[in-house]
């Protein structure tokens, strides 16, 4: 899970206020005014298949961006093969599991 900022309008304080806002994989999970602490997230029901649809579409593209890493850095590529290849199992567990706690 990721956390990224941004300044947003809050729903209940109704000021423009910086926001927290959690993705899973490439996801927007939930989202918290950092003014008055309103959390809003998005259901299991709702997030899984959209995750299993982001998923598919990773795998498309991972060749593709396999190969334009390559074609930057080949040297780099390779050197960093070995532990992302052992990294990716455990990102996904990760992300998984964070879409079952909810």
């Amino acid at each position: 899970m990721s956390v990224e900022e941004a300044e947003l309008r809050c729903e209940v304080c109704q000021e423009l206020t910086d926001h927290e806002l959690h993705y899973t994989g490439r996801l927007l999970d939930s989202v918290r005014c950092t003014r008055c602490g309103t959390h809003v997230e998005l259901s299991s029901r709702a997030l899984i298949p959209a995750y299993a649809l982001d998923l598919e579409q990773r795998l498309v593209s991972k060749p593709r961006r396999m190969m334009r890493r390559i074609a930057r850095d080949p040297a780099g590529y390779l050197r960093q093969l070995p532990r992302a290849v052992l990294r990716q199992p455990r990102k996904f567990l990760r992300e998984f599991r964070g879409l079952l706690r909810r």
